[in-house]
């Protein structure tokens, strides 16, 4: 089954990030979003790890509405 798409950042213009879609089957979130610069992922690092497979995103506030509406659709559709 395909993503859904949710939202693209307005501001992105034609470069398409950040994105937020929600996977239909697992109600996983998927972000794409700018990588972060050494002093966020240090910040980061001091909580812990970040494995080979994984990185840390940002992704800016005015996302927020498409986050929550990610949120709605995973939710909504773990109810049925």
């Amino acid at each position: 089954m395909p993503l859904r798409f949710i939202a693209k950042n307005e501001k992105s213009g034609d470069h398409g990030s950040p994105t937020v879609w929600v996977d239909p089957e697992t109600r996983d979130f998927i972000i794409q979003g700018w990588k972060t610069d050494p002093e966020t992922t240090a910040d980061c690092l001091a909580h812990g790890p970040i494995p080979d497979h994984e990185t840390v995103v940002r992704i800016p506030a005015r996302m927020a509405k498409a986050l929550k509406e990610a949120l709605d659709v995973a939710e909504l559709d773990q109810l049925r």
